[in-house]
């Protein structure tokens, strides 16, 4: 009762002083229409005094409400209730007791600096972490500013479960409030800052787990998707459908390896540049616990970021050679733009100097001279240069365990060629029927081709290969690729995955079905077609774990022929070491 008095009190006093601004507003504006009036003539006077007398009451100023946006929960911000909704039930509370009054944060006044902003927004020291997301964050709670006996779950970007912190609150949503770190106080055991290689890290938005082992990265990985289970498919963890999530397969590179980045930077409205604007990646707020680096890279949202670990030698050369050219044509941009920075790599003819046989596509220093890094892969004894493009229509090309694939540099195609042939190889190998004859016929079935990466790597061993995909210009690159490659078993589609079966003629006690959606997955038309088709096996590969898993029950629980299958194996590959990320494999197999 005592705090809701508080918070009645509060929003009457920020009424109160909107309701004084708007009359003094209308006393303004009376005056000056008196003078106005005056200036032009009685004559001209048409307005009636009483119209604008200075002692009308005012509109009784209209209140904001809070409007929650719908959120896939699938995505960041749908998973995260999830997590609040388990460390509510850790501690026993519900979610009345963490609930924060947005409304009256909205209508407060000043809008920026008012007493319920002043309020919710403020320092809390000695702060223990409880629990990380699934993004990597903290997960903490603590008092609530204004309504006695209540929580607030606060996310603590850079903070690991075992930490006590000193944080700094700064946004307020309906369940959670957003948080700065501004100090740790005592270290999480799993704490290794003592690892962290990148100047910017604590500050930048794009790695989050430099400070752990590399070990306890991919066990985080692996809980990751042991909790997308869990929320998204819990008739299958409770019937034991999904009985165990193998160990994460590591990345060969933990730093180096990332073969696409896109620095950005934004240019002022309608004010001249004075000089160069930042360059590089956004700010993950404003984090202070990293003393050594809090002048470095600016403190403006973007970070002006000179190089990058994960990113590889040719991508940081070519980030050097484009940062050379910003400093002095900055002033030719009218509004920010994205600086493409794409890996292109080229197959080396040993007879030949390098130089020689590089097309005139990459990035170029201040010499004018292409920038690359010669690589060898030695299974294959085949030498490579390595080169960076950053028009986003330039043809590239990627090397992949013996196999070239050319697609536009705008394109998709994974960004972490070091971990590709481990992934090609365990598709292909779980792809196989078991208990086959010897001369029986396999087919595959490639139901989100791109530009032909599995449907290649996955050719040797069946019969025929059918890729599907929805943009045609994938469909180009992949029967190019196919072509180049010596592939002449692949066929590719131009069409939308869900209408894939309708042109399917290979038997399916013979075929196997790759998926590898976008992040959003596969919808229930598709699923129940993939039923409907049933096929001996589907690999199922993913960069949503949690979209993953939706759909994998969908499947086997809602399809008509879904009772006839169980999940063989699932497990996550490191695409992405140093961040939260992780893909998974899931192998679904007739009963």
């Amino acid at each position: 009762m005592i705090a809701w008095k508080r918070v009645t009190n509060t929003l009457r006093i920020a009424l109160k002083c909107r309701i004084n601004l708007m009359v003094g507003y209308s006393t303004l504006k009376y005056n000056m229409t008196t003078v106005s009036d005056k200036t032009m003539g009685d004559s001209n006077n048409k307005r009636h005094l009483h119209e604008s007398a200075p002692n009308s009451k005012p509109k009784k100023p209209k209140l904001k409400k809070y409007k929650a946006k719908k959120v896939d929960p699938t995505a960041p911000l749908g998973v995260l209730e999830f997590e609040i909704d388990e460390l509510l039930e850790e501690h026993k509370l519900n979610r009345d007791l963490v609930q924060n009054n947005v409304s009256a944060i909205l209508n407060d006044a000043p809008k920026l600096n008012g007493p319920m902003t002043r309020s919710y927004h403020r320092v809390v020291n000695n702060v223990r972490v409880l629990r990380n997301t699934s993004n990597g964050e903290g997960m903490a709670l603590i008092e609530n500013p204004v309504e006695t006996g209540k929580k607030q779950i606060a996310l603590i970007p850079f903070g690991l479960v075992g930490d006590v912190v000193n944080i700094n609150v700064y946004k307020t949503h309906p369940y959670h409030v957003e948080t700065d770190l501004l100090d740790v106080l005592e270290k999480s055991p799993i704490r290794k800052d003592e690892l962290i290689t990148c100047k910017y890290f604590g500050k930048c938005s794009g790695c989050q787990f430099q400070f752990l082992t590399y070990e306890k990265q991919l066990e985080s990985k692996r809980n990751t998707i042991i909790n997308a289970y869990r929320y998204f498919a819990p008739r299958l963890i409770a019937e034991k459908l999904v009985q165990e999530v193998g160990e994460t397969i590591g990345s060969p590179l933990k730093l180096g390896y990332r073969t696409k980045l896109t620095p950005h930077f934004d240019v002022p409205r309608r004010k001249p540049l004075i000089s160069r604007p930042p360059l590089g990646f956004g700010q993950k707020g404003k984090q202070k616990w990293r003393k050594d680096n809090l002048e470095i890279g600016g403190t403006g949202s973007i970070l002006d970021i000179e190089e990058c670990p994960i990113g590889t030698p040719a991508i940081n050369m070519g980030m050097s050679n484009e940062r050379q050219k910003f400093e002095t044509n900055y002033q030719n941009y009218k509004k920010g733009a994205t600086i493409l920075l794409r890996e292109n790599t080229t197959i080396l003819d040993r007879s030949k100097g390098t130089k020689d046989q590089l097309l005139d596509d990459g990035s170029k220093n201040d010499q004018n001279e292409i920038s690359f890094v010669e690589t060898e892969d030695e299974e294959k004894n085949t030498k490579l240069a390595k080169t960076c493009v950053t028009n986003t229509r330039q043809i590239v090309r990627e090397y992949v365990d013996g196999y070239t694939f050319k697609f536009s540099a705008g394109e998709f195609f994974q960004n972490n060629n070091s971990i590709l042939p481990l992934v090609t190889k365990y598709v292909r190998e779980n792809l196989q029927i078991p208990n086959s004859e010897t001369d029986a016929p396999n087919y595959l079935v490639d139901a989100y081709c791109g530009s032909g990466l599995f449907s290649i790597c996955s050719s040797k061993g069946v019969a025929k290969v059918t890729g599907v995909e929805i943009s045609a210009d994938s469909v180009s690159f992949a029967e190019a690729n196919a072509k180049n490659n010596g592939v002449k078993n692949c066929n590719f589609i131009v069409g939308k995955a869900e209408k894939l079966f309708e042109s399917i003629d290979t038997p399916n006690d013979r075929t196997s079905v790759i998926l590898d959606p976008p992040r959003k997955g596969c919808d229930e038309l598709f699923m129940k077609q993939l039923s409907e088709y049933y096929p001996a096996r589907i690999v199922y590969i993913s960069c949503n774990v949690h979209s993953q898993a939706r759909d994998v029950q969908y499947f086997l629980k809602d399809t008509e022929r879904g009772k006839n299958y169980k999940v063989e194996s699932l497990r996550g590959f490191d695409f992405f070491p140093q961040t939260h990320h992780v893909e998974s494999v899931c192998v679904i197999s007739r009963v």
